[in-house]
C-alpha cells in the first residue's frame, strides 16, 4: 500500500479531521476537498475527486464521494449513501440512509461492458457515458434506498419516496415515488409552490431563519401562509401562530 492510499486510509478512519483536511489536497490521487468548517464528516467516509462541502453541510458514516460534488449548506447525509459523478445537492436537503446518486453509466453498444476487461486484456479504455450532471435542488427529502440516475435534475420542495428509481427530473414540490419514479401527488397547491419558489428561504442566513420561527412551525395551507416581502433574502419577522 502506497503512502497516497495510507494517508487516504487515516483520513477516511478519523473522518477527515479539520486538522488534516489540507492535507487532501496534497495527495497524489488528484483528490480536493473544499469544506466548510463547521462541515461535518463521519468516520468511515471516503472522499475522491473535487469535493466542496458548504457550511453545516453533515456525512453520516460510510458514506461515499467520488467526482465533482457539491453538497449545500445543511444539508444531511445518513449513513452509506453513495455519490458518483458529476453531483451537486443543494442547501437543507435530508437524505435518507443507503442512497445511490449514479451518474456515469457503462457503455452498452460495444461487444463488452466490463472496463477491467478493456484495460487488462485489450490495454484499452472503456469510457462510461452520462446524461449529464445530477442536480438535487433545496429542501428536498429523499427517502432511503433510492437511485438517481444520470441527467436528472429534482426540483425544490420535492420528495422522493423510499426505494424509487429517479430516471426523469423531478418537479419542484412534487411527492414522487415507484420505478421508475412517478408524480404521486403535490406537498402543496400552486399558490403556495409558487409561493415559496419565489420566497426562496434556503437562501436565508440563519439569524433571518430564526427571525422567522413562526412561518416554519406552521402547516402552509395557501399562499397567505408564506411570507409576502419586497426583501426576500432580509425578510421582516414573521409572527408566531
Amino acid at each position: 500500500m502506497d503512502v497516497t492510499a495510507v494517508a487516504e486510509r487515516m483520513l477516511s478512519l478519523l473522518g477527515y479531521p479539520r486538522i488534516a483536511r489540507p492535507l487532501v489536497d496534497r495527495l497524489d490521487d488528484g483528490t480536493t476537498l473544499e469544506a466548510a468548517a463547521s462541515a461535518g464528516i463521519a468516520p468511515g467516509c471516503l472522499l475522491r475527486g473535487d469535493v466542496t462541502l458548504e457550511s453545516n453541510a453533515r456525512l453520516s458514516t460510510r458514506c461515499v464521494l467520488n467526482g465533482t460534488i457539491t453538497v449545500g449548506r445543511g444539508t444531511n447525509f445518513e449513513p452509506a449513501c453513495t455519490l458518483i459523478g458529476d453531483v451537486e445537492i443543494g442547501n437543507y436537503c435530508a437524505i435518507a440512509r443507503e442512497n445511490t446518486f449514479q451518474q456515469t453509466n457503462h457503455e452498452t453498444a460495444k461487444p463488452s461492458m466490463q472496463r477491467r476487461l478493456y484495460e487488462t486484456v485489450l490495454d484499452s479504455d472503456l469510457e462510461y457515458v452520462t446524461d449529464g450532471p445530477i442536480t438535487v435542488g433545496n429542501d428536498v427529502w429523499i427517502g432511503a434506498r433510492c437511485i438517481v440516475l444520470s441527467g436528472v435534475t429534482i426540483g425544490d420542495g420535492a420528495v422522493v419516496a423510499a426505494g424509487s428509481v429517479v430516471t426523469d427530473d423531478v418537479e419542484p414540490y412534487a411527492v414522487v415515488g415507484g420505478v421508475p419514479a412517478e408524480r404521486l401527488k403535490w406537498r402543496f397547491p400552486r399558490e403556495v409552490r409558487e409561493a415559496l419558489q419565489d420566497l426562496a428561504w434556503w437562501n436565508w442566513d440563519e439569524e433571518t431563519i430564526r427571525a422567522n420561527r413562526g412561518f416554519f412551525e406552521r402547516e402552509l395551507e395557501s399562499a397567505d401562509d408564506v411570507p409576502d416581502v419586497g426583501n426576500r433574502s432580509r425578510p421582516e419577522p414573521v409572527s408566531k401562530p
